[in-house]
């Protein structure tokens, strides 16, 4: 009779274990429920992809956010923090949270610095302008709701009233611009457009300056700003775009005729 040893030896009654038990191990792990803050920043990104949030608008306050949401404040306020790493918003003093262009980070300050040096680099920015602010106007003539045509009448009044009181306001301008972007309802252009200003923002005391140096030219940009609003009011795709290109043409032609005055004879 054999021994237990030599039983236990044998390849017969040997307990081998599969090597697949220890890929599994190795491989696998546990699936857990995904976090609450990952699924609040995918909500965020939604409503930024499809337009519903844009450059500009503020979120509700943090409390407010929470209830709305249902969820407590320690996970909204990792979502919060992420988000704004990551360039989506920025979180002002007393909690004010403003949604950026996702564009902006990457675009203002080495091109900024180059189009305030190089007055070449600004009319190549008017190029894009051009290119950009036509179509926002040809589709926001398209597509703009009543919202949108009342935000454009309350910046135009404004603009009026600037010229009225001799006040220059390059902040009412480039709402105006924004505004039409905005009123297009394309995201991605909405984003370009705010970058485009951020950028025009650094670049407007050259500009604005120069520009206004002659008297008329004020009131002949309002001017201008009244007719694209009109043909966006009226539904007028075509004439929109036109006067947006003419108004873009305006700047450029006058601020080279402007330059060229000021440049010493040889």
């Amino acid at each position: 009779m054999k021994s237990m040893a030599e039983n236990s030896c044998h390849p017969k009654n040997a307990v081998v274990r599969p090597n697949y038990y220890r890929v599994t191990e190795i491989m696998f792990k546990k699936i857990s429920p995904r976090k609450i803050s990952d699924e609040i920043i995918e909500q965020f990104k939604d409503l930024l992809s499809r337009g519903q949030l844009k450059p500009g608008d503020e979120l509700p306050s943090e409390r407010e956010l929470a209830e709305s949401i249902g969820v407590s404040r320690p996970p909204l306020r990792e979502a919060l923090n992420a988000l704004q790493a990551m360039g989506f918003i920025e979180i002002k003093p007393r909690s004010k949270i403003i949604v950026k262009s996702i564009t902006e980070k990457p675009l203002e300050d080495p091109l900024t610095r180059l189009i305030s040096e190089d007055i070449d680099k600004f009319f190549e920015l008017l190029d894009i302008r051009r290119a950009m602010e036509s179509w926002a106007a040809y589709t926001a003539a398209q597509k703009a709701t009543k919202e949108d045509i009342t935000k454009l009448e309350e910046i135009i009044k404004k603009d009026q009233e600037n010229l009225r009181l001799n006040r220059d306001d390059a902040k009412t301008d480039a709402d105006f611009h924004i505004a039409i972007s905005l009123a297009a309802h394309n995201t991605v252009l909405s984003h370009l457009t705010a970058s485009c200003y951020n950028i025009l923002w650094n670049t407007q005391k050259m500009s604005r300056k120069k520009l206004f140096k002659k008297k008329d030219n004020k009131r002949l940009i309002a001017e201008q700003h009244m007719k694209i609003f009109r043909a966006i009011k009226s539904k007028r795709p075509n004439q929109a775009s036109k006067e947006a290109r003419a108004h873009i043409d305006f700047v450029e032609r006058e601020l080279r005729k402007i330059i060229s005055e000021e440049a010493p004879l040889r």
